[in-house]
């Protein structure tokens, strides 16, 4: 026999208690002091700034609440119109103000991090097209680039991951190696990797699949599973990625190691040469966790993604003996346990979608969140650091979410990242 569950009903404000969840209707975001239109009352001056705003019913939600209401109404705490009263809805609504304003230099922030991913983007492709055609210049650009784009990770201890939302057409076909690139450098910062080897690492991220220029596309395209010709031919990649640099004196050794070992794995099932373990350079490790991470979530046909969830879980239960333990680990603790990109639901029943992660604080995210009465380019962004009592409950798949909310949150067909840095100035950098 299933469980009963009482469904919602309207209750007069003067009925509330401290453990009853509610959820107010009518108002909009700026119409009220509190946070969200859905919260559990966890305070009685929550109570007595409802009656102080006039609002004489609300909505009860007893699947959320830790009591039901009173079953008539008690004597007030404090009474309507008092001095405490008002004085709680002005710190209630200083509060709200607070937030507005930290939301208003996030996204001025968020702002500044999309422009240097662009920016980062179009220097990638020059400098690809440089490359390819062997312009020694385009090598020269690789370190400068390399050098300005670690500085997010060295000047910013708390470079936060980021995820772009551009539409599709806004997109190049290097979102990869800068994603990699971006996730093996952070990886790289936490595993303790020096200033050198850092910018050897960038270098190295961003070229990794640059020998697949030399793949037929047939082969780089096809559908479903590759003959074994192809497989071995799609499997030297990494050496004619370093055949293609081989002109380039300048280019880093290691850098050159990185390319043509990024596809080894520590129980020596990969290639192209099957070593194992430490027989594989530690930077050759950071890019293999990134690269296959990202392969998951990026696949050809967006339609066989993984969400960033979904990868993680898949990469710790199906492929970690491949990988470098302790570097796994500590990557999943980088992206934490909804990295960016997913869409989940709060314990308020709120959905939104993660959109940054603090390595230092992977257990409270940033969230944008759906709500139709709020314009999607002024969505709120919930700080998480700054709202303990707000958990995430569950991850959905967005193939699930009703079409409104797909719409609203825009999940992305791509997942690609950048590195939100603090400092205006490191993001100027990276553009450079």
């Amino acid at each position: 026999m299933s469980e009963f569950v009482i469904p919602e009903y309207r209750i007069a404000t003067d009925r509330l208690r401290v453990g009853v969840f509610i959820r107010l209707e009518g108002l909009k975001w700026h119409e009220h002091p509190f946070l969200f239109k859905n919260f559990k009352i966890t305070a009685e001056d929550q109570i007595s700034t409802l009656r102080e705003l006039g609002i004489k019913e609300v909505i009860c939600v007893p699947g959320k609440s830790d009591c039901p209401p009173w079953d008539a109404s008690p004597p007030s705490a404090v009474p309507e119109g008092t001095a405490a009263t008002k004085s709680a809805v002005d710190e209630l609504w200083r509060i709200k103000q607070e937030r507005a304003e930290r939301l208003k230099r996030q996204k001025d922030l968020i702002a500044r991090c999309e422009k240097s991913y662009l920016a980062s983007q179009q220097r990638i492709c020059e400098i690809m097209t440089g490359i390819a055609a062997a312009d020694a210049n385009s090598v020269e650009d690789v370190a400068d680039f390399a050098e300005s784009f670690s500085a997010h990770f060295l000047q910013d201890a708390e470079s936060t991951l980021h995820l772009m939302r551009f539409s599709p057409q806004d997109e190049n076909i290097y979102y990869h190696s800068l994603n990699v690139a971006v996730l093996a450098m952070m990886l790289g910062k936490e595993a303790g990797v020096g200033a050198e080897e850092l910018n050897i690492l960038c270098q190295g991220a961003l070229f990794h699949d640059v020998g697949k220029s030399r793949i037929d596309r047939k082969v780089l395209v096809k559908e479903g599973r590759l003959n074994k010709a192809e497989l071995d031919f799609l499997r030297m990649h990494p050496k004619y990625g370093v055949d293609l640099l081989a002109f380039a004196e300048s280019f880093p050794k290691l850098a050159l190691l990185v390319i043509y070992q990024h596809h080894e794995a520590v129980d020596g099932s990969g290639y192209p040469k099957g070593v194992r373990g430490a027989q594989i350079h530690l930077l050759s490790r950071l890019v293999s966790i990134a690269n296959v991470y990202d392969n998951h979530c990026n696949k050809r046909n967006p339609a066989d993604s993984l969400t960033p969830y979904e990868a993680l879980s898949f990469i710790f239960t199906k492929q970690r003996d491949a990988l470098d333990e302790k570097l796994l680990a500590a990557f999943i603790k980088c992206l934490g346990i909804y990295p960016p990109g997913t869409v989940v639901q709060l314990n308020n029943g709120a959905i939104g979608m993660v959109i940054a992660v603090n390595p230092q604080d992977q257990l409270h995210p940033n969230v944008l969140l759906y709500d139709p009465e709020i314009p999607p380019q002024d969505a709120l962004i919930i700080d998480m650091q700054s709202d303990l009592d707000l958990k995430i409950t569950q991850s959905i798949r967005p193939a699930a979410l009703p079409q409104p909310i797909f719409d609203y949150l825009s999940p992305r067909k791509r997942i690609t990242y950048y590195v939100n840095s603090a400092d205006p100035a490191a993001q100027e950098g990276a553009q450079r």
